[in-house]
């Protein structure tokens, strides 16, 4: 499945232009919305401008460009997914003890863990 690269920076920058929206829409000031949009747009430039020339770009525009990069993206969201579940059972955890709301972090966990299981289901009856 090939898609084009202008896809990911697209979507960078519709994402960018919702969060600078939301944020001036929240009472920022015109500027701070301005940095948000910059910040996240000048990531998306950077892709769109480097990911032919460099492979790690490539890669985070969603391109891979071999095999070999296709094993290190997969490698590298499953060390991300076992991080961040550690992080949210860490979170929920600590606001626990502290006394404080944990079902944020209990949403987001469940949400992870559903997500999980259901792409198991899904890449098994797939295969």
């Amino acid at each position: 499945m090939s898609r084009s690269k202008f896809v990911t920076p697209a979507v960078g920058l519709i994402l960018g232009a919702v969060m600078a929206v939301v944020e001036y829409g929240r009472n920022a000031s015109l500027g701070e919305a301005a940095l948000v949009f910059a910040i996240v747009g000048g990531y998306t430039l950077a892709i769109l401008l480097l990911q032919s020339r460099s492979e790690t770009m490539s890669l985070l525009s969603g391109l891979p460009i071999d095999e070999r990069w296709q094993a290190i993206n997969q490698q590298a969201l499953a060390s991300a997914a076992q991080i961040m579940a550690l992080v949210l059972v860490v979170a929920f955890i600590g606001v626990e003890a502290a006394g404080g709301d944990a079902m944020p972090y209990a949403w987001v966990a469940a949400v992870f863990a559903l997500s999980y299981l259901g792409s198991i289901l899904w890449y098994r009856w797939r295969s």
